[in-house]
């Protein structure tokens, strides 16, 4: 049997950056990330011309899978960092997982790549260095200490400041570069 090629999810700075990996068989993007590249003047012909020469397909974000991604995100304190572009990416990228697929989504985004690392998809860097740790957050008020599980302005026992705090990690392999 015939391995498939390697599934590489783009996200947004890899067209701003212009540092797409000339050797991957399949480059993938989704909607979100499209319109988000577009939006950007000077990466609008780039976009295009991966499009044109059939570099880069469309993929689509099952619904399903973002639940999962969105529920995975919430649960480790990442949800206030992430974009829905963000999570329409970590969604196709569970989606081609769950599939079968060899999946590696291509980001700089270092919320990103936290979501994914436990979500067991590996990511690839694009021009940063990458996370080294797979972090979970919580937000804790700074009068009364309470830890929150989700992200809010104030405490809602003592109306206090909330900040984001790490609450425990650990050490992950760094993506790889494509």
């Amino acid at each position: 049997m015939t391995r498939s090629p390697t599934a590489y999810i783009v996200d947004t700075r890899g067209f701003i950056a212009g540092v797409l990996p000339r050797t991957a068989h399949e480059l993938y993007v989704t909607e979100g990330v499209l319109a988000e590249a577009r939006r950007k003047a000077d990466t609008e012909n780039r976009v295009m011309a991966y499009l044109e020469a059939g570099r880069v397909k469309m993929i689509d974000v099952p619904g399903k899978d973002l639940d999962v991604v969105s529920d995975r995100a919430q649960k480790i304190g990442e949800i206030g960092k992430l974009s829905d572009v963000d999570l329409g990416v970590a969604a196709a990228a569970l989606g081609l997982s769950r599939a079968g697929r060899e999946v590696v989504v291509l980001t700089d985004d270092y919320a990103l790549q936290n979501l994914l690392s436990t979500l067991g998809i590996e990511y690839g860097r694009l021009t940063q260095r990458g996370i080294v740790k797979q972090v979970v957050y919580r937000y804790r008020c700074t009068a009364c200490g309470r830890l929150l599980r989700r992200a809010s302005a104030t405490c809602p026992d003592c109306g206090s400041r909330v900040v984001r705090v790490r609450l425990k990690e650990r050490k992950v392999r760094p993506g790889r570069n494509p």
